[in-house]
């Protein structure tokens, strides 16, 4: 009997443990209402470029702040460092980072001030991937770092995503990353710290490609800076849920038939 209990004990925490939602979540999450165009190349600015070698298994890279303010390349933080981290930390090295590394159209570190965020719900991650035939991609990480505009680290989320294919349709070509509800409160309490001169960079590690380069750019969704540089009207439009969009409709519908109404009165 107590066997028993205890073993009927045991199933009960196992479907209550399983009903409970992790202690960890993604503070970068993958926004599929975000149609965002291609960053292209030349003149496109862009946050993080990375770019395989040979056979690779991955690729990675980061940006970072200097002590004292300017870029780093090729140093990233440890996982230990993210909020709620992964477990996943980035290689060090600038293997798979297109040169010339420098502050550049391939590699920034935007100020929010500079990209008109006032908000975490206004930060998007645009990720351009350039894959044959538009191929599978795995994003295994991808960390945005807080430092104050003297290079001093705040805090860091990160999050993954594996992308079945690269050509989401209409054609669209970017992928947005947004900040999780959950931890915008987080990261908006590292906005207040380092308020206008709060500064942005980024790092990632990729799976599963073939092309390349990948790029990423940081951006406002509210459109404050676009692929072609700032004040250009960003890269992101958001689509209405498909309830909303079948509201929409139907309104339409109705105000088309009360006119027609109208119409055959008259």
């Amino acid at each position: 009997m107590k066997t028993h209990l205890s073993a009927l004990a045991a199933s009960l925490l196992a479907s209550i443990t399983f009903a409970l939602p992790g202690t960890a979540s993604a503070g970068l999450i993958f926004q599929s209402a975000i149609l965002a165009s291609a960053q292209g190349f030349g003149n496109a600015p862009r946050d993080l470029t990375l770019q395989s070698v040979g056979s690779s298994v991955t690729e990675s890279g980061s940006v970072g702040v200097a002590v004292g303010g300017g870029i780093t390349l090729g140093t990233p933080i440890s996982d230990s460092s993210v909020f709620l981290g992964n477990g996943i930390s980035t290689l060090t090295g600038t293997t798979n980072m297109e040169a010339p590394l420098a502050d550049n159209q391939k590699y920034g570190i935007p100020t929010i001030g500079s990209l008109g965020i006032a908000s975490a719900s206004q930060i998007g991650i645009l990720f351009n991937a350039a894959e044959p035939n538009g191929d599978s991609i795995n994003v295994v990480d991808l960390t945005l770092k807080f430092y104050t505009s003297t290079g001093t680290f705040l805090g860091a989320i990160d999050g993954q995503q594996d992308f079945r294919g690269t050509n989401p349709g209409n054609g669209v070509a970017g992928f947005t990353f947004v900040v999780d509800s959950a931890q915008q409160s987080f990261v908006n309490g590292l906005l207040g710290i380092g308020g206008a001169g709060t500064t942005l960079a980024l790092e990632a590690t990729l799976a599963d490609f073939a092309g390349g380069p990948e790029t990423f750019l940081i951006y406002n969704t509210n459109n404050t800076r676009g692929p072609g540089g700032p004040g250009t009207g960003g890269p992101g439009t958001s689509v209405p849920e498909p309830g909303t969009a079948a509201l929409l409709g139907l309104g339409l519908l109705g105000a088309l038939f009360s006119r027609r109404k109208l119409k055959s009165k008259a």
